[in-house]
């Protein structure tokens, strides 16, 4: 995408529009209203709710005569077990779950499945004077994010701000505060806002494995917050080799369907996980198809792990015979239409930018991007975990790292949160904690921010965002788990892709191919393609210098 000749007429907003909450929605009821940023998607009135859909977004809905109700599904709905992808069927079957079983039965149904959604689920109408009760309910990992408000009425969002033009709302100054707070405790590494904190007033985030029970009375609403899973308790399996199979099985066929959304492109790394997601993709990728790596420059010439993920993942992709493609993250120039579209979706507090800038500007907008986010769900995050119980402070300790904050930050992350996600050890019904909170508050408030990335140019989509791949693999023991013995297992799939089968030199890297008997192969290093391309080295000394200057001389 290029930025040449903007002088911001209506091209540019074009532009602006079609990137600033992509693929979002803001659904409406009461006495809320349509804030500025929606005044150009495509509205429809569906029974009692206003939904205003990003010119990309997708929305699919049923309803039968005489049937319970109207079932809605924004998004790109996938039944693993069903094998379909037809977001029109798919509705059919969460209706006739519904008929069959109620409310109750229909949840179910939604909750396995798989690709990146969110529904609603609004009653046929009742006896007059009784409100019919609204049912929402998120994705495995609510990658579609629904934010919420009845500050005016009744606003459901893919975004904070959305949610705050509909009813009124202005920024959470005590949100502000705890980013501040908590990046002073993690100087380094991945923070977000704790417990029910959004960057505004009165909005509220649907938690994974939540949903809302909604109900309208004239201009008001009224919101129940309520956690649907676990189904069951958690039963550990010691038949690992089954386990292993069904993980294959289960996780080779959500991937597959999601390919056929449109044309897949996959963001590879050195790990495990996007390998993972590569070999299940591969038999299914376009001619056009291909793997990228981001590459930042300013942390090239300090070190050897990010210049060795651009070099391992482009050796993985020749191996297996895909085009690989290296984008340079960067930032947005100011008063570009990047920049415009990233403030008018981010306007109180802003995230990097550099990587969604580099998909914007350098990927095709009409891709399907696999994103390998959601691993860690299934085989383990949190490494250092105790017997600990659950409790405000335990969960500041989770985020930041450190057990030496005042228990005042901890109430104020975490004192409401326990209550309004239920999250006790018996709500959770076996399940670790550790694995739990991973999966409702980093996924749910840091990882919707990820995949917003993608959604600025294209759609990114999860193979591991399907419930019942993450129950597989959270059936597991913890050894097994923190091995990682599923991905290795698929992995083993696809020799040239594993790491257990491979050597760790890529062979069309090594000095020889073949290797000689007996000769001891060395990893790879940067320095190692210096001394094959000692041309390189004074651009990377220019490079280093630059850098040096810019970070005042920290190496």
């Amino acid at each position: 995408m290029t930025e040449s000749g903007m002088d911001g007429g209506a091209e540019r907003e074009d532009l602006v529009v079609d990137g600033a909450f992509g693929c979002g929605y803001l659904i409406r009821g009461g006495s809320s209203t349509a804030p500025p940023e929606v005044a150009r998607w495509p509205v429809q009135r569906l029974g009692t709710l206003t939904y205003h859909l990003h010119p990309r977004a997708r929305l699919h809905s049923v309803v039968r005569p005489h049937g319970p109700g109207r079932i809605v599904l924004i998004g790109e709905p996938v039944d693993v077990q069903a094998g379909l992808v037809d977001a029109e069927r798919i509705c059919g079957l969460a209706l006739d779950a519904w008929e069959s079983g109620g409310v109750t039965e229909a949840v179910r149904y939604l909750a396995y499945l798989g690709g990146r959604w969110t529904a609603v689920l609004e009653p046929a109408a009742g006896d007059a004077g009784v409100p019919p009760e609204l049912t929402v309910v998120p994705d495995c990992q609510a990658t579609q994010a629904v934010f919420y408000s009845t500050r005016a009425g009744l606003a459901l969002g893919s975004q904070p701000p959305l949610v705050a033009g509909a009813v009124g709302s202005g920024p959470d100054e005590a949100a502000k505060q705890m980013w501040t707070d908590l990046r002073a405790a993690r100087k380094k590494g991945v923070i977000f806002l704790p417990g029910t904190m959004t960057t505004h007033e009165d909005v509220l985030p649907l938690v994974p494995n939540h949903l809302l029970r909604i109900r309208l009375t004239g201009a008001s609403a009224s919101v129940e917050h309520e956690r649907f899973w676990p189904f069951q308790n958690r039963v550990e399996r010691t038949d690992t080799l089954r386990v292993v199979d069904e993980f294959i099985d289960y996780f080779r066929e959500h991937t597959r369907l999601l390919t056929t959304l449109g044309r897949p492109v996959v963001s590879l790394t050195s790990g495990n996980d996007s390998r993972t997601t590569l070999a299940a993709a591969l038999p299914h990728l376009h001619d056009d198809s291909f793997a990228f790596t981001y590459y930042n420059p300013r942390e090239g010439p300090l070190g050897e792990g990010p210049p060795m993920d651009v070099f391992i993942a482009n050796a993985l992709a020749a191996a297996v015979g895909v085009q690989h493609r290296v984008l340079q993250w960067r930032q947005p120039a100011a008063g570009s239409v990047f920049k415009e579209i990233f403030d008018r979706t981010y306007p109180v507090r802003r995230g990097t930018t550099g990587a969604a800038h580099a998909m914007w500007a350098d990927l095709p907008h009409d891709i399907v991007h696999l994103q390998s986010i959601g691993a860690e769900l299934g085989t383990t995050f949190y490494a250092r975990r105790t017997r600990a119980g659950v409790s405000p402070e335990r969960l500041l300790e989770l985020v930041t790292g450190r057990s030496d904050l005042d228990a005042g930050m901890a109430r104020s992350a975490f004192g409401d949160y326990l209550d309004y996600a239920q999250f006790t050890t018996e709500a959770i019904r076996g399940y670790d904690y550790h694995d739990v909170f991973y999966w409702e508050q980093r996924m749910g408030k840091w990882g919707y921010q990820k995949y917003q990335e993608g959604d600025f140019s294209h759609r990114m989509l999860m193979p591991f965002n399907a419930r019942g791949l993450i129950e597989i693999m959270q059936s597991l023991p913890y050894r097994d788990r923190e091995g990682k013995r599923v991905l290795r297992a698929m992995l083993a799939t696809v020799p040239s892709l594993d790491p257990d089968l491979a050597e760790r030199r890529p062979a069309h890297l090594a000095d020889d191919p073949a290797g000689g008997a007996g000769a001891e192969e060395l990893p790879i290093t940067w320095r190692d393609v210096l001394a094959a391309r000692p041309h390189l080295r004074p651009r990377l000394r220019r490079a280093a210098a630059r850098v040096r200057r810019t970070t005042g001389g920290v190496r």
